[in-house]
């Protein structure tokens, strides 16, 4: 399966496909490269997300250190619910929640 991430202006960065580990990867860099040449806070929308495991929510983590470490912070929007009861196992659920913006935001 695959995933990408797709810029969709004004600081929106959309995640789409299966997040998992055939997908980590290209998808990761992907990611990566969207967070360095954006300028400014970020809003990252999982509506476009099919399926998702504990990769997905390293990936969360990843945009969020590497705003944090310019000062940049970040938003997310349509957290899939089996990304929710992954961070929950993970005792992520409160800073998930911290972080999760109202769908209608952007």
């Amino acid at each position: 399966m695959t995933a990408r991430v797709v810029d969709a202006g004004n600081g929106v960065l959309n995640m789409e496909g299966v997040l998992d580990f055939a997908s980590v990867v290209p998808l990761r860099e992907d990611l990566e490269r969207a967070v360095e040449s954006s300028q400014g806070n970020i809003i990252l929308d999982l509506g476009g997300v099919t399926r998702a495991n504990s990769v997905g929510l390293s990936l969360i983590l990843i945009v969020a250190r590497a705003l944090a470490s310019r000062g940049d912070r970040f938003h997310i929007r349509n957290v899939p619910s089996g990304l929710q009861s992954i961070a929950t196992v993970c005792e992520l659920d409160e800073w998930l929640a911290s972080v999760t913006a109202p769908p209608s935001a952007g």
